[in-house]
C-alpha cells in the first residue's frame, strides 16, 4: 500500500465516510485539488483508490500524489453529477478530462421572459425562462446562424423594454419588412409569439416542419385575401428554402441525432459533434479537451458527454457514439430525462450508415487535433529559446530578449526603436521609441551607443530587470559600440549579439567574422522575427517624426493650418503614409480640408523653393528606405 495512504489526515477522514452518493476531491501536499470524482457510494469508491494493486493507470498516478481528501454527500446521483461538473470547472483538476475554455462558448438566446422576445448571442445563461441553444464552438458560425434568423424571421432587433409607455415610430427594419414593429404597440403578443415559435423550430432543426407550417399559413392568408400577411410568409419560406439548399443530406431516415467522435494525443484531445436535424447536417462543432493522458477512452467520452449535454439547449432523439458509456452515461441520460421529459437513445453502431457517419466525425476530430497541436507548437517558443541558449552558450533559455534598430534617411531625423520579447513572444508594454540627441548625420554606431546607454541607465536607475539577451540590428561596428555602452553602465556580462541583414549572419562581441546558422531553424526564425519587429517599429516612429517636422513647417508657412487641422492631418498621415506624398484628393479626405487648402498644402511640398529651404530632407523620393 502506498505510503501516502497511511497519512494521519486521510486515515482520520476515512472513519467519517458515508455510503451515500456524492463527490470526492483528492488533493496533493500543497492543497491543490488534483482530481474530482462522483460516486453512488462514497465509502466504497474512495476506499477503492487506497488498495495496493491497481490496474488503472490514472489511479496509480493519483496514489503517488494524494495527500488529503474532501467530499460532499448528496441526496442522489443526479445531484452528484451536477456538483461534479461544477467542482471540475471551479478547480480545473489536472487528472480530470475537461473541456478547454468552456466558459467562453456562445449560445443563441430566445428571450422568452419578455412579452416580445428577441434573439441574440450570449455567453451567460440565466434561469429566468429564456430559451438557450448551444453551446457553439465558433463565434463566426454563431453569428452566421443569427444573421440567417434575422433575415428569415421578422423579429425585433432593437434592445428596448416592450411594451413602451408611448408607442414610437418604427425603425428601418419595419420598412424593409424585417420586423413586425412591436414598438408601435399595434402587434398582438399572440401574433408575435407565432414568429417566435417558428424561430425555436428553426433552432431545433425542425426545418421541414417549419417549411410545412409556413406554406400552410401562406395559403391560409392568401385564401382570406390578406395578401400582405401571405406575402410575409412567402418571403420567409423562400429564405428558408435557400438556407436548406446549402445543407447536406446525411441520413435517409430524416431523424434528429448527434454524432460524436474524438481523437487523442498525449494530454490533448479533440471531440467533433455533428448535429443532424431532419436528416440534414445542420452544424459541426469541435471541442478541445485536456487532461486525457492517463484516462481511458470511456472516461474521455463520458466526461465530454457530461460537460456538453448538461448545458446543451437542444437534445436530439438519439446520440451516436463509438461505444457504450456505462454508468456515467446512464446518469447523464437520467438527468436529461428529468430536464427535458424524454430520454435520448444511445447508439453505438458496428456497421451501416451510422458507422460511416462516425468515421467521418473521427476523421474530422483527428484533423482538428493535428491542426491545433501544430498551431500550439508554433506559438510555443520553448524549442526556439532552447536553441538560442545553445547557439550563444547562455546559462539558461533567455526569458527576456530585446532588439534595437536605428532608422533615418541620410542622417535626417534619426530615431531608434527597442522591442521586447518575453518567452519568445512580443511584449508591447516593453517597446520603446528614441529620438537621437547626441549625433547628427550618418553615424549608426554612435547612435547605437547612445540608445543602449540610455536603456541600461534607465534600468539601473529604476531598479528594473535586465534582459537575458540584447540583439543589435547591425554588424560588428554597431555591436562593438553597444558593448562599450554596456561596459560603461556596469553591465559588461550582459549577453549581446549582432544580426546582419544581408546574409542573416550572427556577430559575437570582439569577433570580426560572422557565424552562420540554419536560417529556417526555430531559433533563427525567432531572431529574425525580433529583428523585423524592431525595424518595423523604428520605421513607423521615423515616419511619424518626419511627418511632425513636416507639419511644423507647414503650419509656419500656411496660415490657414491651425492647431485643430494640424492634429487631424497628423492623425491621417501618421504611420504608413507620408504627408508630403499625399495628392490633393487624399488631402481633401481630411476633415476641414477643402480643395483650396489642399492645393496650398500640396504646393507647399512640391515647389522647388521649399525643397531647398532650411527644412531640407523632408522631400523624400518614393523608393527611399530608412537605414539601419
Amino acid at each position: 500500500m502506498p505510503e501516502v495512504i497511511n497519512h494521519t489526515l486521510i486515515v482520520e477522514k476515512l472513519k467519517n465516510l458515508t455510503g451515500s452518493p456524492g463527490c470526492y476531491l483528492w488533493k496533493n501536499s500543497e492543497g491543490e485539488v488534483i482530481y474530482v470524482g462522483k460516486a453512488k457510494n462514497l465509502d466504497k469508491r474512495i476506499r477503492n483508490y487506497l488498495k495496493e494493486k491497481q490496474t488503472d493507470l490514472k489511479t496509480r498516478y493519483l496514489q503517488r500524489e494524494i495527500f488529503d481528501l474532501d467530499w460532499f454527500a448528496t441526496s442522489n446521483e443526479k445531484e452528484a453529477l451536477i456538483l461534479e461538473a461544477t467542482l471540475i470547472k471551479k478547480h480545473n483538476p489536472r487528472y480530470n478530462v475537461r473541456l478547454k475554455d468552456d466558459k467562453k462558448y456562445p449560445y443563441i438566446c430566445v428571450s422568452l421572459s419578455e412579452p416580445y422576445p428577441m434573439v441574440f448571442i450570449t455567453r451567460k445563461i440565466k434561469d429566468n425562462g429564456d430559451r438557450y441553444f448551444g453551446p457553439f464552438t465558433d463565434v463566426r458560425t454563431t453569428r452566421e446562424i443569427l444573421d440567417v434568423i434575422l433575415r428569415i424571421f421578422p423579429i425585433r432587433k432593437v434592445r428596448q423594454k416592450l411594451p413602451l409607455p408611448k408607442p414610437k415610430r418604427p425603425c428601418l427594419n419595419f420598412q424593409m419588412g424585417r420586423c413586425l414593429g412591436p414598438c408601435q404597440g399595434t402587434v398582438p403578443e399572440d401574433e408575435y409569439a407565432v414568429i417566435v415559435n417558428q424561430i425555436i423550430q428553426f433552432l431545433e432543426g425542425k426545418k421541414e416542419v417549419l417549411a410545412n407550417e409556413l406554406t400552410k399559413r401562406m395559403d391560409e392568408y392568401s385564401g382570406k385575401m390578406e395578401f400582405e400577411i401571405a406575402g410575409r410568409y412567402r418571403d420567409m419560406l423562400g429564405r428558408l428554402q435557400i438556407f436548406r439548399q446549402k445543407q447536406t443530406v446525411v441520413s435517409m431516415d430524416g431523424g434528429d441525432e448527434d454524432i460524436i467522435a474524438f481523437a487523442r494525443k498525449e494530454d490533448e484531445g479533440q471531440v467533433v459533434l455533428m448535429e443532424v436535424r431532419g436528416g440534414l447536417l445542420d452544424n459541426k462543432k469541435s471541442f478541445p479537451l485536456q487532461g486525457v493522458q492517463n484516462s481511458t477512452e470511456e472516461e474521455i467520452l463520458a466526461s465530454f458527454f457530461r460537460d456538453y449535454y448538461m448545458g446543451a439547449g437542444m437534445i436530439p432523439a438519439s446520440i451516436v457514439v463509438p461505444f457504450g458509456l456505462k454508468e456515467e452515461g446512464e446518469t447523464v441520460l437520467d438527468f436529461l430525462q428529468e430536464k427535458t421529459g424524454f430520454r435520448p437513445k444511445l447508439r453505438f453502431p458496428k456497421a451501416g450508415e451510422k458507422k460511416s457517419l462516425l468515421k467521418i466525425a473521427e476523421k474530422n476530430a483527428e484533423l482538428g487535433l493535428t491542426e491545433r497541436l501544430l498551431a500550439t507548437h508554433y506559438k510555443d517558443q520553448t524549442v526556439a529559446l532552447k536553441e538560442i541558449q545553445d547557439m550563444f552558450q547562455l546559462k539558461e533559455p533567455p526569458h527576456i530578449i530585446e532588439c534595437y534598430d536605428i532608422s533615418h534617411f541620410q542622417g535626417s531625423f534619426p530615431v531608434a526603436s527597442g522591442v521586447m520579447f518575453v518567452e519568445g513572444k512580443p511584449f508591447k508594454q516593453g517597446y520603446r521609441k528614441y529620438n537621437i540627441r547626441g549625433y547628427e548625420g550618418i553615424n549608426d554606431p554612435g547612435m547605437m551607443h547612445e540608445v543602449i546607454s540610455r536603456r541600461l541607465q534607465r534600468i539601473i536607475n529604476e531598479d528594473g530587470v535586465m534582459p537575458d539577451l540584447i540583439v543589435i540590428d547591425g554588424g560588428p561596428t554597431q555591436l562593438g559600440r553597444a558593448c562599450e555602452a554596456a561596459v560603461e553602465a556596469g553591465a559588461a556580462n550582459l549577453p549581446m549579439v549582432g544580426l546582419a541583414k544581408k546574409r542573416e549572419e550572427i556577430y559575437f562581441p570582439g569577433e570580426s567574422s560572422p557565424y552562420s546558422f540554419d536560417m529556417n531553424s526555430p531559433g533563427m526564425r525567432l531572431l529574425r522575427h525580433l529583428r523585423d519587429e524592431a525595424h518595423r517599429f523604428g520605421v513607423e516612429h521615423h515616419r511619424s517624426r518626419r511627418n511632425r517636422e513636416a507639419l511644423t513647417g507647414l503650419i509656419r508657412e500656411v496660415p490657414d493650418i491651425g492647431l485643430k487641422r494640424s492634429k487631424l492631418l497628423l492623425q491621417s498621415f501618421s504611420g504608413q503614409k507620408k504627408i508630403e506624398d499625399a495628392n490633393i484628393a487624399e488631402l481633401m479626405k481630411v476633415p476641414g480640408i477643402g480643395e483650396a487648402l489642399a492645393e496650398k498644402i500640396y504646393n507647399y511640398f512640391h515647389t522647388s523653393a521649399n525643397q531647398s529651404s532650411e527644412t531640407g530632407g523632408i522631400i523624400i523620393p518614393e523608393n527611399s528606405n530608412s537605414n539601419s
